[in-house]
């Protein structure tokens, strides 16, 4: 079945080697060098967050990053991200997927370890208005394990409707509809095994999440990005103090190395980084107000 047919279908789809493994490559030898180093500080996506770099026992990040393509105080870092998730082929795919030739991506993550992530729809969070033309992308960095925390889809489950922020207002009433919603329509987690350099897309109303860690040796190195159509406007939502550090300017598109991907950030990333750190100073002194979780053992235990 082609690509755009068995997205439509399916909510989602997998390319295989669609990213060059010597990027890759680079990328995971930055990654070595930043680790172990006292002064990276960044926003994580899990925990909604600024914060230094946890290393668990076995030496992996413990925390995801997001944005870790905008840390221009390690630029070496930040370019490696960018060559992966820019790469031409990326924005192929997507032209293939919804016809448009340029678009916009709004924001990246970075994960070690996973998360453990609930499972939810991107729509919620991040969309286009009208709802349904965001695009996410899911960048397998190594062979995905058993028992590692894969990502996973539930196939179809777009064709079952969006989940309203409009009706759900807050965080943990969306998740619990989602979780409910879930339960009660019987959808099927399918464990996403991919191989390195392996790229999955996925739309908006898609309902997806990862499964917790079942083994503390494995890791789970993956990046993901939300795109959206040039064309399109986005969805307005609605952010707290801590999240200002996303202020976007979609009207101002910049260029990246790609002619055919832009992204929406307004501030200058030098700046950004310096937010970041007041941020984290901000919540070492305990003066930040509460946030939301992405953790699946935020909600419950399995």
């Amino acid at each position: 079945m082609a690509i755009k047919d068995y997205y439509i279908e399916h909510g989602y789809v997998v390319i295989e080697k669609a990213i060059p493994l010597s990027k890759i490559d680079l990328f995971l030898d930055s990654y070595e060098k930043i680790k172990t180093n006292p002064l990276f500080v960044y926003f994580s996506q899990s925990i909604q967050r600024c914060v230094r770099v946890e290393l668990t026992q076995q030496g992996y990040i413990k925390e995801s990053m997001e944005n870790a393509s905008r840390l221009a105080f390690f630029p070496e870092f930040s370019k490696r991200i960018q060559d992966c998730i820019y790469d031409p082929c990326v924005s192929d795919v997507l032209s293939t997927i919804d016809g448009y030739s340029e678009h916009i991506s709004w924001q990246n993550m970075f994960f070690d370890k996973s998360t453990g992530t609930i499972e939810h729809q991107d729509s919620w969070y991040l969309d286009t208005n009208p709802p349904g033309n965001l695009i996410g992308a899911w960048f397998s960095l190594e062979d995905i394990q058993e028992n590692c925390g894969s990502f996973f889809v539930c196939p179809r489950s777009h064709k079952l409707g969006l989940v309203d922020r409009k009706e759900y207002p807050t965080h943990e009433k969306f998740i619990q509809k989602i979780m409910s919603f879930s339960s009660e329509e019987r959808l099927e987690k399918k464990p996403m095994y991919l191989s390195k350099g392996d790229l999955l897309l996925w739309h908006p109303f898609l309902v997806h999440g990862a499964f917790k860690c079942q083994d503390d040796t494995l890791t789970r190195k993956s990046f993901t990005s939300h795109f959206y159509p040039r064309a399109c406007k986005p969805k307005k939502t609605k952010r707290g103090k801590l999240l200002s550090i996303y202020w976007q300017d979609h009207d101002h598109p910049k260029k990246t190395f790609n002619p055919q991907i832009f992204t929406s950030y307004r501030l200058n990333d030098y700046f950004y980084n310096i937010m970041l750190y007041a941020l984290f100073i901000k919540t070492e002194l305990k003066l930040t107000g509460k946030t939301f979780s992405m953790r699946r053992e935020s909600y419950h235990k399995s």
